[in-house]
């Protein structure tokens, strides 16, 4: 969570339990909300604050706030430029990194993620599909490498040379 969206969580907050006497300007108090919740989602933070709510009309503290946010069962690692790392728990799926070549392809494909519901076995078959796509490109370059440098020595070899494709040496 970024600071900006801990600033409307407190908001949020305040507008829920009315009579809480939460400072949203105390420093002191902004930092250590921060510091309990960063590694949350806005969305995460903001649902546990409306379930905590609908289970107790006292203000909640952050331990409580913390014990209702739902964490899913996979990890979202982002790793600049343009490499998303999806990690389940279980060993059986384990990491699916996804390496885009663009921002553009990343945020297409993040939004293929959410409409699958980050489900393990939907996120399987788009990484075994992304993978087949990067590859195809590496596969046609290294083909067309290869052709062209058996062209190159087809070339070098004409007239009386004669080459040893084993061992690369003119006799």
């Amino acid at each position: 969570m970024e600071k900006k969206e801990l600033r409307e969580i407190l908001k949020f907050y305040k507008n829920i339990y009315i009579g809480s006497t939460l400072d949203i300007n105390d420093k002191s108090l902004f930092s250590t909300w921060y510091e309990f919740l960063k590694d949350y989602s806005f969305e995460q933070v903001r649902n546990a604050i409306i379930k905590r709510s609908t289970q107790s009309t006292f203000p909640a503290n952050i331990l409580e706030i913390i014990s209702n946010i739902e964490v899913p069962e996979y990890t979202i690692e982002l790793i600049e430029p343009y490499t998303v790392i999806v990690s389940f728990e279980d060993e059986e799926y384990g990491n699916f990194p996804f390496r885009f070549f663009n921002s553009q392809e990343a945020k297409k494909n993040i939004e293929k993620f959410k409409e699958c519901s980050y489900d393990k076995e939907s996120i399987r078959i788009l990484h075994e599909q992304h993978v087949r796509e990067r590859n195809s490109g590496v596969l046609t370059y290294r083909g067309e490498a290869k052709a062209r440098l058996e062209m190159k020595l087809q070339n070098q070899n004409k007239g009386n040379r004669r080459y040893d494709k084993q061992s690369s040496f003119s006799w």
